[in-house]
Parts: C-alpha cells; structure tokens; sequence
C-alpha cells in the first residue's frame, strides 16, 4: 500500500513543472523528480498554498495568505495522511492546528542564525513559524549542521530531526562544449579565464565583498582573467551595493553580473568557468558548489557552517574574511596542473553522492516512520 501524503507547496505549478529560470539553493529540492522517484510508494496530495494573488510582492497579502492558511486547511489536517510541509516559514500554520502526523522541511535558520539577514518586519512572523515548527512530530534538515542548529536554537530533541541531503541534478554535468552562441550572446572570449559565483547576489551573508577583494588581488596577477556573478536578488532586493563595489575596486569590464539565467545557461557557465569560487558566511547545505564540481569546475569555498560537511575533501577552504587567502588558493590553481587535475576528480566524485534516489530514500523514511505508528 502507498503511504497517502499531502504535501504543502509554494506553487503547484513550479514544483510539477519547474520554473524557467534560474533556480539555487533549495529551490532545486522540489521538482518532478522528487514525485516521479517516489510515486511507486507515495500517494501525494499537493497543496498550493498562497491563495491570495496579486502583482509584486506585498508585505501584507504575504501575512494575511498565512492566516488563511489554517482556515483553508483545516480539513487536511483532519484526513488520514502524512502532511508534509516543505519549507520552515509554512509552519506559521501549525500554530493554530495540530502538528501531529506532520513533517516540516527546514532548510536553515538564517534569521535565527544571522538576524541582520531579515527585515524587522518579518522577525516577529518567523518567529511564530519557527514555533508552529516546534509542534511538528519531525523536522527534516537537509544536513547535519542544520540539525545542530534547530537543536541549538529552537531546543528541539535531535531525535525529531532527520537529514535528508539534497540532490545534486543530473543536467549539471560535464558537457563536450561551451556553444559559441553562448559566447556571443554574453560577450564572452575564448582563450580568456573565468572565475564564477552562483547565488543570491544581495545577500549579506554570501560575502561578495571577498571575493570582489580577492579577485582584484588576482586580476593584478592575471590581467586575462575576469570573474562572472550569476544568481536572483531578494524579493525586494536590488544590485547596487554590489555594482557599487565593483565601481569602487576599479572592476568595471572585468566583473559582470548576470541575472534572469535559465537552467541550460548555468549549466554553460559552470562548465565556462575555470574556477568556482564560493566565500558564504552562512548555508544550510550548499548546493552551488556541489554543481560546479559536477561540470568539472573546481571549487574553492569558505569553511564556513555546512559547507566542509557538504563538500569534504573536494574544495580548497579558506576562512571566509581572509580575501588573501581566497586570492592565494586562486593562483595556485591556476598554476598548479596537477593539483587542479586532482580537484576536478575530486569534486565529480562528490558530487555523485547527491542522488534523488539517496535523498527521496531518506524522505520516504519519515514518511514510513510517521504512517507506520498508525493514526
């Protein structure tokens, strides 16, 4: 017998069918894979939550669709099934209806963690989620630093949290070439080197200042080399600080910032690269890095939060403030052959261990744990 499970999602339409453009960090756990590879043993219900539309982002529809939700829901919550909500800030629910029978999915604690990275508006909400998260009967953590930290920080019993890594997708792999229309439509030369970023480009916590930094220490090394910024801004977020950096480091022409990338053309851009560079102060797993080491793109990261866990011995790390170091590791792989070659292998190699079928096995685990103490 399947196990009947409703799923809570954002979107019904983006997890079935994914979204045409550029999607990191966990944005990539929930897509048609994540059903196909489980449909031999689950019967998923989706849920489309935000029932509230509108044009832009609006502070208050955000709220007033959460205090829809337990109203909307209530039946649910009634039936005979597995719930399973996907990302932390749903649990806002949970306050007004039972937990039992429900797993929630947090990908980290950010505002907990780093407060500055969330707007005082929303502190006092996430608040409330993070303790309807609390009454669920199990938390999935997509890594072991993020268990510690739900743990640590919401006093949660460690054996209500379960991990389930996160796959890395089998489009990112090595391809046999970058096409030239690629080249073309971004200006790109070949026989020139490229440094690369994946994420959120306005985030504080993803540390752009260092790279920036560090790549200028660099481009006085190289003057063939230029550094390529690729990702989304926040909801409400813009570009300019980080345009303004360049601006002030003398980077113009030699750091280029791109927006609005669909999956097929990140997939060009790591295999592009020749280095990933990755200097976060703060990830709940990390999978950026992870899909650069997939395209053969080797990896230098911070050894900050999850990330030595993520990519053990597959990534030079450097303390995430130390742009010296950042700049140091870049050069030695630019001129170290055989070390490079080494970090190549070492990266395809850990990349492979992200599978759907690794983290959808892992999934099911609750699923079966919940269902199987009955209802």
């Amino acid at each position: 017998m399947k196990i009947p499970v409703t799923l809570f999602v954002g979107e019904k339409t983006f997890v079935e069918k994914g979204d045409k453009k550029t999607k990191t960090g966990y944005k990539r756990h929930y897509e048609s894979r994540f059903f196909s590879y489980l449909s031999d043993r689950v019967d998923f219900e989706i849920k489309s939550l935000y029932p509230l539309k509108g044009d832009g982002y609006s502070t208050i529809r955000h709220l007033a669709n959460h205090f829809f939700h337990p109203i909307k829901f209530r039946k649910e919550f009634k039936e005979n099934r597995v719930r399973h909500i996907m990302f932390g800030e749903e649990a806002f629910m949970l306050n007004f209806l039972s937990g039992k029978n429900t797993v929630v999915s947090c990908l980290d604690i950010i505002p907990l963690v780093m407060p500055k990275e969330t707007s005082g508006k929303f502190k006092m909400f996430l608040k409330w989620a993070y303790r309807g998260m609390k009454k669920a009967d199990y938390i999935l953590a997509n890594s072991e630093y993020t268990k510690n930290d739900i743990a640590e920080h919401l006093k949660i019993d460690k054996e209500k949290i379960f991990v389930a890594y996160p796959p890395v997708q089998e489009k990112f792999k090595i391809i046999d070439f970058v096409p030239q229309s690629f080249y073309t439509a971004h200006g790109f030369q070949k026989g020139k080197q490229y440094l690369l970023f994946v994420g959120a480009l306005d985030a504080r916590r993803k540390n752009l200042e260092t790279a920036l930094d560090a790549f200028k220490k660099v481009y006085f090394d190289n003057h063939d080399i230029h550094l390529l910024l690729v990702g989304y801004t926040s909801l409400k977020g813009n570009l300019n600080g980080i345009l303004k950096k360049i601006d002030k480091l003398g980077l113009a022409g030699r750091v280029h910032v791109f927006t609005n990338v669909s999956d097929d053309e990140l997939v060009s851009f790591y295999n592009l690269a020749k280095i990933f560079i990755f200097p976060s102060l703060y990830e709940g797993f990390g999978l950026p890095p992870l899909e650069a080491m997939a395209c053969g793109t080797p990896v230098i990261s911070s050894n900050a939060s999850s990330l030595p866990e993520a990519l053990g011995d597959a990534a030079l790390f450097v303390d995430p403030m130390d742009s010296d170091g950042f700049a140091k590791a870049i050069i030695e792989l630019l001129h170290d052959e055989e070390l490079y070659d080494k970090m190549v292998a070492r990266g395809l190699k850990q990349a492979e261990q992200y599978t759907w079928d690794r983290y959808c096995d892992d999934t099911y685990k609750v699923y079966a744990k919940i269902w199987g103490r009955g209802f």
